[in-house]
Parts: C-alpha cells; structure tokens; sequence
C-alpha cells in the first residue's frame, strides 16, 4: 500500500461487518470521510459480513487481516499496514477493535481514537478487567450518546478525552428501500406492532411479548412482528410467546429482514425494550418512516424520542405502560400521525447523513487540538480555510 496524496489520511478498524446498528454506522462514517482530499481506508481485521459488499459498492478501500484465532499476527500485519498508509488518525470501530487499533496506532505515533456504540457501561461490563487498559490506550473515545459520555465520565475518565458523534441516518437511501418489497409474510386488516434488533437477552425483547400480549385483550387486530437474527435468545422468546397465547395467530417470528425500511413502512409503530444501547439505530429508522415509538429509556432513546411528541417513554419494567400505549396509538390515528410527523421532521433536522462528513471533521480537528497535534492540524486546515469542506 502506498502512502496517498490525500491531505488528510485515516485508518478505520474493524473486526466485524456484519448486518447490525454498529456496523452500519461505521459504514456511513467510512461513505462519508471517503473523498478526494480525505483517504479514509477500511483495515477489515476478518472477513465476509454484509457490510464488506456494501463498502466495496460504494469503492471505500479496503484491507484484509484476517487471521482467526491470531490476534498477535493481526497487530503485526496492522502494524506493517500502516507503516505504508502513515494516517493521521487511526479509529477503532468498536470498543472490540481498540487493542489492535490502539497498539498499532502508538506504535507509529499516530493519534488513536476508539469507538464507543452501547452506553459505556455495556462495554466495561462485556470486557471485564480488559476493559480498563481498552479504556485507556486510546487518546481519545467517541461516542455516540450522551448517555454513554456521563456513564465513562462517572467512571472515573477524563471528560476532556471522550467526544459526541452521534448517529445518523442515510435518508435517501432509506426512503428508496421503504418503497420495495419487504419480504415478510404480514396478515391483512391487521394493527402491526414491530419490535427489531438481534434476539439477544440485553434486547429483552419478553417485554414486547408481555406488552403485546395484555394489549391484544383490548385491541385484538393488533398483530406482533418480532424482526432479528438470533443471538442466543430465541428458543426463549418462542416458549414465552407460546405460554402467552401469541402463536401462530397474533405474533411472527420474522427472523433477520433483508429490507428494514420497507417493514418499518408497513408497520403502525415500533416498540423498544432494551436494557442498554447507546443511539439505536432502529428508532432512527422508525422516525425517517413517520412511525410513533414506544421506547424504554435505554441510552440515548429518550433523548430521540420525545414524549409525548414523537413517542412514549416508558419505564424499563412497565409492561402495563407499554401495554396501554399499543392501546393508546392503535385507538388514535390522528396521534400516531402527529407524532410521526415530528419524528421525521427531528430526523430531517438532526440525523441527516449529509451532515457527517462536516461533524466528524470538526470532532477530529476539536481532538488535535486538545492533543495539540500539529500535523493532524495541518492536515485538516489543508482541506479548507475554515479546516472543512
């Protein structure tokens, strides 16, 4: 790999590409930075993933160390990889990919910035005693919730090292998917409540089902679509599903949909019970497709959502609550318009992909300077009298 004439050159680690929130996110920083006077290159420490055809699509460059079960052969492969390239900036994905990041980051001196996707908590408690060097090798974090930025803070770092870059979405891309087919089988004449993400146990996806359940008594054209691939939870969720009385005639197990937007399209709301997350991505989505949002308050999600305008917030263990705000929007059409509307108005205004490019720019020139990092400086005022294009 030769060292490229653009005025401002960053690596972007990752371990996974797979179909999920996180995944898609780095994807769009990579879409977004990938320009002629910014050479932002994928370093893709595995292989296959949905998001390695969609990276190629959209030609961001890419290279491959994968080695599986060799994280040392990893570092010493990324080490040499960016000995060629010589980045300004070296960003970890994920808090998974900070180890190979930050290592071979330090190791050429280079500014290292991991990524922060759940609400801090989640990935100290997912990492035990690796999470603290995780932690601290890198010179700065991003986040991309608030949440995430107080929880670190109470932990104990520095809040001058942790940075807010939060999510967005693509909403012209999005809007053209919703008009396609979405390839799950959805009765007619139906209510659709829709629950989506991974079937993992943080998800705590029972919730849905119990909500669902007890509003069916008073809505019985309510219909439950539960969309993900999964992760270790399933078997669960059926058997509960079951004892509730949901199956086969009021719930779908949809499994993973190759088409979100336009599901989300077909549905009358979106409902999140999570225990932890950091800006989900499903709620975006929900509000780019004018659906209201019954959300716990998981990470960021009530910040997103408001309540009351855009949604409802409900308490974390309020089945009853979940229950009659199903009730509540499925009475009430002339609410769930409202408050789709002003959810796709906030996403509009504020989670526009088209503004990244500029937002993350500015966060890194913000980084360099706390770092005083005279090169990187260098290279970002390049791109522009004002340091962005």
């Amino acid at each position: 790999m030769k060292q490229s004439p653009a005025a401002l050159r960053i690596a972007l680690v990752a371990s996974s590409l797979n179909r999920a929130g996180a995944e898609k996110q780095f994807v769009y920083l990579a879409r977004a930075l990938r320009t002629p006077e910014v050479d932002a290159t994928v370093f893709y420490l595995s292989d296959g993933g949905f998001y390695e055809d969609v990276l190629r699509r959209e030609q961001v460059p890419i290279c491959k160390i994968s080695y599986p079960g060799r994280p040392f052969k990893i570092l010493f492969k990324l080490t040499k990889a960016l000995w060629a390239l010589k980045p300004h900036i070296v960003l970890a994905g994920q808090f998974c990919d900070i180890c190979h990041a930050a290592l071979a980051g330090r190791f050429h001196r280079t500014l290292t910035v991991g990524g922060i996707r759940s609400d801090g908590l989640w990935e100290v408690g997912t990492n035990g005693w690796r999470s603290g060097p995780m932690l601290h090798l890198p010179h700065a974090l991003i986040t991309n919730s608030l949440k995430a930025r107080s929880n670190l803070t109470t932990l104990g770092l520095n809040p001058d090292r942790l940075f807010l870059l939060q999510n967005v979405i693509d909403l012209k891309d999005f809007d053209a998917r919703n008009a396609e087919p979405h390839g799950v089988s959805i009765p007619q004449q139906r209510f659709i409540a829709l629950a989506a993400g991974r079937l993992h146990p943080d998800k705590r996806f029972e919730r849905f089902l119990k909500a669902l359940a007890l509003a069916h008594q008073k809505v019985p054209e309510l219909f439950g679509v539960l969309a993900g691939k999964d992760d270790g939870a399933k078997a669960h969720l059926v058997g509960t599903a079951q004892e509730l009385g949901l199956l086969p005639n009021h719930l779908l197990f949809a499994g993973e949909c190759a088409n979100l937007p336009a599901l989300l399209a077909r549905a009358n709301l979106l409902l999140l019970s999570s225990d932890s997350e950091g800006v989900p991505n499903v709620v975006l989505e929900a509000m780019a497709a004018r659906l209201p949002v019954i959300t716990t308050p998981a990470g960021d999600a009530p910040h997103l959502v408001q309540h009351g305008k855009s949604g409802l917030v409900v308490d974390f263990n309020d089945i009853a609550g979940m229950a009659q705000a199903m009730v509540d929007l499925a009475n009430s059409p002339g609410l769930r318009f409202a408050m789709g509307e002003a959810g796709r108005k906030r996403v509009e205004s504020e989670y526009e992909f088209n503004s990244l490019k500029t937002r993350a720019v500015r966060l890194f020139q913000s980084i360099a300077e706390k770092r005083r990092n005279k090169p990187l400086l260098r290279a970002i005022r390049a791109l522009a009298p004002d340091g962005i294009t």
